[in-house]
């Protein structure tokens, strides 16, 4: 019997997410699961820090998170920085994951972050080891310490950098797409969502949210979408409270319904016409796989830019800001694109077999690997 061990490290939601839709698909298959999010092992009076600081650094100073990025990219000895300095952190945590592992036995290791990689026990190295990308483009911290097969999403990497990975360190890159939930790939009637969800049957609907936590301009946005009255617009503020609390308190028109976190995305996907939101790598592919055309604002350095740059490439999205976004929104119902729903587009980077493709290259793996 498999054990699979899924690793993750929730700075966002979308990594969490990922490791869930990979849960679901392993228990199809009989495999046993753990699934752990080394965020929740850190202390607690250390956790709330780490988390507000990765997003405080994002919003507050994102020339800085940008530059260190970069750097991280192009310079071996930040990288070794940065792994030393994970390495560290880890220390808080090492006695955790070791009594995890030794309680669970896992058979394989999946992780949906980078960093996982980085604090396992020495001892444990000898397991197969399995990463899945969860954005748009290969963190760096990816090559620090690669794992046996490396799952990417499709038309990513071109051929000549997925060969010289494999030469230089015998990593497998998969072309396997980003796993998400099944429903989201599931058909669903326009009509019937709307009808479900008390939306308009006619009107021009268009989601509008940033992200998991409800960063960005959303306020700014959505202020400047209060003059289409014609349109019906449907705010989803996720677990920003302050933020569905002062929108709340403007009193908008009907055509302005604001949400929080909603279980049922997949429903208002399949009821919208367009998606405006930040580029996070679960939120956009699941628009991919709801072949919803996207609106972008303020990508925040590092991955969403890179999010956001294979995006418009493939022509399913187009850059915004709150300045332009209702002039762009206007135009957009007049395009080529939504008038004869080119949905020919969102076929060559869907991906609806991504969890099955992971699972079954994880569990058609070896039980250990040689170390030399």
């Amino acid at each position: 019997m498999e054990r699979v061990l899924l690793l993750s490290l929730g700075f966002g939601m979308g990594h969490n997410a990922a490791a869930k839709a990979l849960e679901t698909q392993f228990h199809q298959t009989g495999a046993i699961t753990d699934t752990i999010d080394l965020l929740q092992l850190i202390p607690k009076t250390f956790h709330p820090l780490l988390q507000s600081g990765y997003q405080g650094m994002l919003v507050k100073f994102p020339s800085l998170y940008h530059l260190l990025y970069d750097w991280t990219y192009q310079f071996r000895l930040v990288r070794y920085v940065s792994k030393e300095f994970v390495e560290k952190v880890g220390l808080t945590i090492r006695g955790k994951i070791l009594s995890r592992l030794e309680q669970f036995q896992p058979t394989k290791i999946v992780t949906t972050h980078p960093f996982s990689l980085l604090l396992l026990p020495t001892e444990w190295e000898v397991v197969p080891t399995i990463g899945v990308v969860t954005d748009y483009e290969l963190h760096p911290m990816w090559l620090v310490e690669l794992p046996d097969i490396l799952c990417v999403p499709k038309k990513m990497l071109k051929r000549n950098i997925i060969d010289r990975l494999r030469w230089r360190s015998g990593v497998k890159v998969l072309e396997t797409g980003l796993p998400i939930e099944p429903k989201y790939y599931e058909s669903t009637c326009k009509q019937d969502a709307r009808t479900s969800l008390s939306l308009p049957l006619y009107d021009p609907v268009i989601l509008v949210m940033g992200g998991g936590f409800g960063l960005g301009p959303l306020e700014q946005v959505v202020d400047e979408l209060d003059a289409l009255s014609h349109m019906q617009f449907v705010i989803l503020t996720g677990s920003n409270e302050s933020l569905y609390d002062r929108l709340k308190r403007k009193r908008y028109g009907d055509h302005i319904r604001l949400e929080q976190y909603r279980s049922d995305m997949e429903l208002f996907m399949a009821a919208a016409d367009l998606l405006v939101t930040k580029p996070g790598g679960v939120t956009i592919t699941e628009a991919l796989a709801k072949q919803l055309p996207m609106l972008l604002f303020e990508a925040f350095p590092g991955q969403e830019e890179a999010n956001q740059q294979y995006l418009v490439h493939h022509r399913v999205a187009f850059k915004t800001r709150p300045d332009t976004v209702c002039l762009q929104i206007e135009k957009f119902f007049q395009s080529r694109m939504y008038q004869q729903k080119e949905v020919d587009r969102f076929l060559p980077i869907a991906s609806p077999d991504a969890a099955k493709r992971i699972v079954q290259a994880t569990l058609g793996m070896g039980r250990s690997k040689i170390l030399v």
